[in-house]
This record gives structure tokens, sequence and C-alpha cells, in this order.
């Protein structure tokens, strides 16, 4: 009960700013329909582990799609950029696991996991939000 009412707020909070993205939501919902099927604390963990996969790839698409037809001026900030980021999330997860270890009960692994999906989630977004940025058509 008390895992499942963690994991029902944190993916309550991250889902609403971004909910009219189709591509958000749809993953979100996958994840969220994963950790409800979820009967113990392993499962929920596989659940965010493939929802960081997914979102991952989401990355890595947005990435691509921000970097085609672009200048190499700007590919290049990009790419630098990106390095920095990955240096960065590595660190800042490195951080988050040696604050949670702390923690006694398995839960903490639960949302340790949810907060590493969370890193990547929101820089996937963040590459859409500057691609779509100069769309002023919709």
């Amino acid at each position: 009960m008390k895992k499942a009412l963690i994991t029902a707020l944190l993916l309550t909070v991250t889902t609403t700013a971004y909910a009219n993205d189709d591509f958000v939501k749809a993953l979100d919902d996958q994840l969220s329909a994963c950790t409800n099927k979820a009967e113990n604390t392993l499962a929920t963990n596989e659940c965010f582990n493939a929802g960081l996969k997914a979102w991952d790839a989401e990355l890595n698409k947005q990435y691509k799609l921000l970097l085609a037809d672009q200048s190499d001026e700007f590919k290049n900030s990009l790419k630098k950029s990106q390095t920095a980021w990955i240096k960065y999330r590595d660190s800042y997860i490195q951080a988050m696991q040696a604050f949670y270890r702390q923690q006694d009960g398995t839960i903490w692994g639960t949302i340790m996991s949810d907060a590493k999906l969370r890193v990547t989630r929101d820089k996937a977004i963040e590459l859409y939000k500057l691609r779509t940025s100069t769309d002023l058509e919709g």
C-alpha cells in the first residue's frame, strides 16, 4: 500500500506538467500500468528499469531529431552540452545512490529507480521542448 501510494504520487507529479505531449503521456501511462500490476518491490523495480530504457530511447530519438537540419555550430554546441550532461547525470545518480543506500527498507531502491528514470525523462522532454520551441503553428 505504501509503495503504491508513493509510486502514484511520483507519477502524478511528473506526468502533470507535460500531459499534452503524446509521447510523454504514452511512456508515463506504460510505466503506470506496469507498476499498478506489480505485486512486489522487485516487479516494481523492473517496471522502472523498463521505463528508464524507454525514456533513454526517447532521449536519443529527441536528440537525433533536434540535430537534424541544424548548423554545424549548433550541432557541435549541442554535442558538447550533451556530453557534459551525461557526466552530470552519472555523477548525480551516484550521489543519489549513496544517499538512498543510507536509508532502511526496500522502498528506497524503488524511489531511487524512479529518481534515475526522472533524470533521463526530464532531459528527453527538455530536448523535445527545445526542438519544438520554434514551431509557431502549434
